[in-house]
């Protein structure tokens, strides 16, 4: 389904005119029948702002996914981040002094590819 096809039906279901949209979103009924005959596409802001209205994600509207909305993390991260301190205070002492030596390691060779900073940069 087409960018032009997820909105005019996403809309549909709401049961939403052109007009009413097009308000929504602080553009006019003409934007909105452009953007569903797939002669226009809204600006970044708008789009996001459309995504926000329509409950469903910049992505489904693009066509990346089929799910309409982004699944929410099983965990926050300020519980992952409670969760793995309780884990790492219940190590004895010399699994600590690994998972640090690890830590050094991973932090010096970034995934990203990305070097680290020097220990002597200050801008670090």
């Amino acid at each position: 389904m087409t960018f032009a096809q997820r909105i005019a039906a996403i809309r549909k279901e709401k049961k939403w005119t052109q007009e009413k949209l097009g308000e929504m979103v602080n553009m006019t009924q003409r934007s909105v029948a452009a953007w569903e005959a797939g002669t226009r596409q809204p600006s970044y802001p708008v789009l996001i702002e459309l995504a926000q209205k329509l409950d469903v994600s910049v992505d489904y509207l693009l066509g990346r996914t089929d799910e309409r909305t982004k699944k929410e993390p099983a965990v926050s991260d300020d519980e992952l981040r409670a969760q793995t301190m309780e884990r790492i205070s219940a190590l004895p002492e010399p699994v600590l002094l690994k998972l640090l030596e690890l830590l050094d390691a991973i932090q010096s060779h970034p995934a990203d590819g990305s070097a680290a900073p020097a220990d002597d940069d200050p801008s670090s």
